[in-house]
């Protein structure tokens, strides 16, 4: 018998400090700041954020210090915000700042264009 996938949404951008609990994925760039058995935390300039994962190969090679983006679903725990990962991708060669100056130019515009 054929072995039926649920496709996923879309993971939503987003700044650590606009994540929503609303929201059901949305995916976050930044820097691994620290980094224990089964979480990191995450920095992308706006805030910290709290990445937990339930299998440890999803951030294997992930260190503090790489560049990282995540997929997965928000969470609130405790009064504090997490993330869910179930994707983790190494980003080693992305200029952070210029990631952020074209991210925000891009929201410029979309803003002017009224969307």
């Amino acid at each position: 018998m054929e072995e039926i996938q649920q496709r996923r949404g879309p993971a939503r951008p987003r700044r650590i400090s606009e994540l929503r609990m609303g929201d059901e994925r949305v995916r976050v760039v930044g820097l691994v700041v620290d980094k224990r058995d089964a979480e990191f935390t995450l920095d992308d300039g706006s805030g910290r954020l709290t990445v937990i994962f339930d299998d440890p190969a999803i951030a294997e090679g992930v260190e503090v210090g790489c560049k990282v983006r995540v997929f997965g679903a928000p969470l609130l725990v405790s009064g504090a915000s997490e993330l869910h990962a179930d994707i983790v991708q190494r980003l080693d060669k992305l200029d952070l700042n210029l990631y952020r100056e074209v991210r925000e130019e891009a929201e410029r515009l979309e803003r002017e264009l009224g969307r």
